[in-house]
């Protein structure tokens, strides 16, 4: 392959070791002479091929250009990497024009997606999308999504994660909290899975020790609806379980879905597994109602909202009813680190240990970073 199947030299003896020894000395001069613009050549080449790559352009309100490559596009900012300032996040509110050749998907909020390349728009201040087909331009506004068609596995997935710690020497109080999460989006369908940690600690205080994970998978439908299926391992000791698993199914719908608000409804079905902290394990069936609510700004410092709502009636145990809440507020702090606030709230009226209705609350502050 290239060069290994036949001498690069115009010479055809000049590889081969003759019977006296002066000539190997002229041979590998003339190898260097040849290997050296050969190496030249190919690095050249190299260095074309990933130049060749910024070739998209975007236009800002002001009239500034940027030529990069597009990464992708959520939550208010357009990601993209320029050969001097690496990679950059840029406003989308700041944005009048993108033009790449390259293909995309671009999702709106009305659910639907297209596909195709990106050209200016005239007069600018539209995202003209082509394709084979038509050429459609698009409110900037009414987009919420834009990825490559051929990005890799392992650059669609975004994510965050998030540490605590907190000591109060006077009563020996230590509280410690992590949580991470990360999501796979694709236009059909989005992967998410994510897990927290919340420890405390006191002196002549029992330990309050809380541990939950969930796998998500949301199949999106026409007009914003979507199936969803889920798993998930829990623990809380303040409310006398020791574990539980649950594998459930919903059917929910995007109320709103803007490129900085999201409001998601679904009800369903989930099936538990529960081992409490004393007394025997059983087995459920509940019902499931849920809403999920998440907000953005886009200016700097960059602020986050976000809630979920979670009631489970069972059908399995008459009257028993549990009830899980979570609100939180992110703040940018410097590029993809900031500071989290969040306040959980998880009601059970008939404990699984005690039978006696139990509830766990409480803040966290941490701080983060997004990937």
């Amino acid at each position: 392959m290239f060069g290994r199947d036949r001498p690069l030299s115009a010479s055809p003896g000049a590889f081969y070791r003759p019977a006296t020894g002066g000539p190997v000395v002229e041979s590998a001069q003339m190898r260097i002479r040849v290997a050296l613009p050969t190496a030249v050549v190919w690095i050249l080449a190299a260095s074309s091929s990933a130049l060749a790559q910024r070739t998209d352009v975007i236009v800002l309100f002001n009239g500034d250009r940027v030529t990069c490559e597009i990464r992708s596009y959520s939550a208010g900012r357009l990601s993209v990497k320029t050969d001097i300032a690496s990679d950059i996040s840029v406003k989308w509110n700041r944005i009048v024009s993108i033009t790449s050749s390259k293909q995309f998907e671009i999702e709106t909020a009305d659910g639907f997606v297209h596909y195709g390349t990106l050209a200016p728009s005239d007069p600018p201040g539209k995202l003209r999308v082509v394709s084979e087909a038509e050429t459609e331009d698009l409110d900037f506004l009414s987009v919420v999504r834009i990825s490559p068609m051929f990005e890799s596995f392992w650059r669609r997935w975004q994510g965050s994660v998030n540490l605590g710690f907190n000591y109060t020497q006077a009563n020996d109080y230590v509280q410690f909290t992590f949580s991470g999460d990360a999501d796979f989006r694709r236009p059909s369908f989005e992967l998410a899975v994510s897990l927290s940690v919340f420890f405390t600690s006191q002196a002549n205080v029992p330990s309050n020790q809380r541990a939950s994970f969930l796998t998500q998978y949301e199949k999106f439908l026409a007009d914003r609806w979507l199936v969803i299926g889920f798993g998930g391992i829990d623990r809380n000791i303040q409310l006398g379980l020791d574990w539980r698993y649950s594998l459930g199914g919903a059917y929910g719908r995007d109320l709103v879905n803007t490129n900085q608000t999201r409001l998601t409804t679904a009800a369903g079905l989930v099936g538990m597994h529960e081992e409490p902290v004393t007394g025997s394990s059983t087995n459920d069936l509940a019902a499931i109602v849920a809403a999920q609510f998440s907000h953005f700004t886009y200016d700097f410092p960059k602020v986050t909202f976000g809630a979920s709502l979670s009631v489970i009636p069972y059908l399995t145990q008459s009257g028993r009813v549990r009830v899980s809440f979570n609100a939180s507020a992110k703040r940018e702090i410097a590029r993809d680190f900031y500071l989290t606030l969040t306040i959980f709230d998880d009601f059970d009226n008939r404990d699984p240990s005690t039978g006696q209705p139990k509830n766990d609350w409480g803040p966290t502050l941490a701080l983060g970073y997004t990937f």
